[in-house]
């Protein structure tokens, strides 16, 4: 395996990892709240002691979110027989997806749903441009499978806790046959 090649990771080696993430958010949760404690009783300031309880404590809820849905994904792929049918795992957006050899797995409004790009019937991008006192843009792309509308980020001008991507051309090199639709912008 050359150094640019990354080993591929198998589903239990991904919830190992997010074990791993909520264990170290942790820790890391802690050493900041001794810090701004010491610095609290120090200059006898709190509110920054909240403040960044507040953020630390939504990062470990994400954290262990994600562990959830990766618990919940491993226990669909078994109890669909599809954990050896589902080849090497080739990308994970560290939120709610994950694209294999041979099949799509995606959580949407807390259910798990598999396909395989054969599957799947077209695409399109849907494009977001908020111009305001805090602008924006988004990008969308839509994945539509048997009547379904599967949604997945893949750009943004906002900070999200997720990697995000245009997965257009993997999914069309897996299925030349996908319809590509015209992006709508709104």
């Amino acid at each position: 395996m050359s150094k640019r090649e990354k080993k591929k990771l198998t589903i239990d080696e991904y919830i190992d990892i997010g074990k791993g993430d909520i264990t170290l958010y942790i820790i890391v949760t802690i050493i900041l709240l001794a810090i701004s404690l010491y610095f609290g009783i120090k200059y006898n300031f709190y509110f920054h002691l909240l403040f960044i309880g507040l953020i630390m404590i939504g990062r470990v809820s994400e954290r262990i979110d994600t562990l959830l849905t990766l618990k919940k994904m491993k226990r669909y792929l078994v109890d669909n027989d599809l954990l050896d049918k589902i080849g090497n795992i080739d990308y994970w957006n560290d939120r709610y997806y994950f694209l294999t050899d041979n099949y799509m797995i995606i959580k949407q409004k807390k259910e798990i749903f598999s396909f395989k790009y054969s599957e799947i019937e077209r695409i399109f991008k849907e494009s977001y441009l908020e111009l305001s006192k805090h602008s924006y843009s988004q990008e969308h792309l839509h994945i539509i499978v048997n009547d379904n509308d599967f949604k997945i980020l893949i750009s943004t001008t906002v900070l999200v806790g997720e990697d995000y991507r245009d997965i257009s051309d993997y999914l069309i090199k897996k299925n030349p046959n996908i319809i590509v639709d015209e992006t709508i912008k709104e």
